[in-house]
């Protein structure tokens, strides 16, 4: 009788689809379920151990032969033999309720997830009613703040061994569907690059904008330091990506040096309304255009090249210039960012910076005419909102605008920690004291601007591997010039960042 079960069992599953007997409650009850697998899985084993048996000196047997289409390991496209319509179906070949698994990667899984995320804790004390986050700095308000910053989720798919496919997903502060819907979701980057060679490749999508340094190692697991320098958040805006296509490779004149470079063809900026206007105060930053269209006629060019002599020696050049205008202006006016950065790593230290200029054309007072929409970033600068124009008002287009950062790092492990607690303090931990001065004026041209601000941060901070650190800074904020109103104002406080790639 158990025989004739199994038989019938068998017979089930070689007839009908396997996802069907295991899916469809109406064709067996879950203890049959049971007790049919457990009657197969007894049968399998019986006709293992009738096998003839491996005679003691013989050589292992060699595996069966795969009959089918061999399945690609992660990000292996050499052995991919997927048919299209034949593998899976898809356009008109449809497979009812099957149908939605009709996708080339289901068949062959090829794409890698990681991300990063970190959480902040901060104070920053001030005058209160002042401009700015009710009496804090800017990226840090008064009183104690917990903020969920950043979850990033990232995705890279290598389709083919030459094309391939990158992306970033950035969550802000819990996303828009927060309780106040403060946050934001928005994609960080999303790019296809198509490899020739180590000196030529095709890139287009979503692109990071090469623009300075620390915007292409703006991960917060990467950096130092809770807060990101002024320059790169007001003049060079990160993270800054645009919409657009170009090319990007790397020279090697020597067996030490080498030389990376990067351009593009971009979007560009919108500054049509006032988005990087002198009363926003946000610099190039709420200037950043769409990633679907452009509002003029000229495409942006973009374009950064590294020179780097030896290892740990790094110095760059980069330029972004195009319209910031709308189309339909009587005249062309044109923004240009230029930016030096360079990087000098010798035993425990290490010494990096930044400086960038922006320069626009068309500078001046204009109307924003009621009804019209315009977009600014909120007080901590992540967040970019939409506004309408109640009435007319007047705004000021900044000529030039000018910032940098200078940042020294020194590593360090005590061996008494290493020797007393070994499971809290590896091979790969280390301490990294951290001091940087930076400065960011978002209008030259006016001495008493009040969006000029100087930053003095010291800084802690414990990586107990190199992918995770725990941060500790104390920032020093002086936000005006000499002759306004309020000049000498000090908005200080702390800052505690733990973040971690996964």
């Amino acid at each position: 009788m158990k025989r004739l079960l199994i038989a019938g069992a068998m017979m089930v599953l070689m007839i009908v689809p396997q996802t069907t007997v295991w899916a469809e409650d109406a064709e067996f009850t879950p203890a049959q379920m049971k007790q049919i697998r457990k009657m197969f899985e007894e049968w399998s084993k019986e006709q293992r151990q009738t096998q003839r048996p491996m005679d003691a000196g013989a050589p292992p047997m060699a595996p069966p032969a795969k009959t089918g289409p061999s399945v690609p390991t992660m990000g292996d496209t050499s052995k991919q033999s997927i048919r299209y319509g034949t593998d899976f179906s898809g356009g008109t070949g449809l497979q009812g309720g099957r149908t939605i698994y009709a996708r080339p990667f289901v068949k062959a899984p090829k794409t890698i997830i990681g991300g990063y995320i970190d959480f902040t804790i901060s104070d920053c004390e001030g005058k209160p009613g002042s401009a700015h986050n009710s009496g804090g700095s800017r990226d840090c308000r008064n009183g104690i703040d917990f903020d969920q910053e950043r979850f990033v989720p990232f995705f890279y798919s290598q389709v083919t061994d030459r094309l391939s496919v990158a992306a970033e997903l950035e969550v802000e502060h819990g996303g828009p569907q927060g309780n106040q819907g403060d946050g934001d979701i928005k994609m960080e980057f999303a790019t296809m690059d198509y490899r020739f060679n180590d000196a030529f490749n095709l890139r287009g999508g979503i692109i990071l904008m090469p623009m300075g340094r620390f915007n292409l190692i703006h991960d917060s697991p990467l950096n130092d330091l809770p807060l990101r320098p002024m320059v790169s958040r007001l003049i060079l805006p990160s993270t800054f990506a645009e919409s657009g296509i170009g090319f990007y490779g790397t020279f090697y004149p020597t067996q030490l040096s080498k030389i990376d470079y990067e351009f593009y063809l971009t979007n560009g900026f919108d500054g049509a309304d006032g988005q990087f206007s002198v009363e926003e105060g946000s610099g190039a930053r709420s200037a950043r255009g769409s990633f679907q269209k452009d509002n003029n006629r000229n495409k942006a060019i973009v374009s950064r090249v590294s020179f780097s002599p030896l290892l740990g020696v790094e110095v760059a050049g980069s330029i972004h210039h195009g319209q910031w205008n709308d189309e339909d202006d009587a005249e062309d006016h044109y923004l240009t960012l230029l930016a030096i950065d360079g990087n000098l790593q010798r035993g425990p230290f290490d010494i990096q910076g930044e400086a960038g200029w922006a320069n626009a054309e068309g500078s001046g007072t204009y109307t924003r005419r009621k009804g019209t929409t315009f977009f600014t970033q909120d007080t901590t600068g992540a967040t970019r909102r939409q506004h309408v124009a109640e009435g007319d008002s007047s705004y000021v287009v900044p000529e030039n605008m000018f910032g940098y950062y200078v940042q020294l790092n020194y590593h360090f492990m005590p061996e008494a920690f290493t020797r007393a607690l070994p499971s809290y303090f590896g091979q790969d931990s280390t301490f990294t004291g951290v001091i940087r001065w930076g400065q960011v004026d978002t209008n030259t041209d006016d001495d008493s601007n009040p969006n000029a601000i100087d930053r003095l941060t010291l800084g802690l901070n414990f990586r107990p591997i190199e992918d995770s650190v725990i941060k500790f800074a104390y920032t020093f904020n002086r936000h005006e010039k000499e002759g306004s109103s309020t000049s000498g104002t000090d908005r200080d406080g702390f800052q505690i960042n733990l973040s971690t790639y996964f």
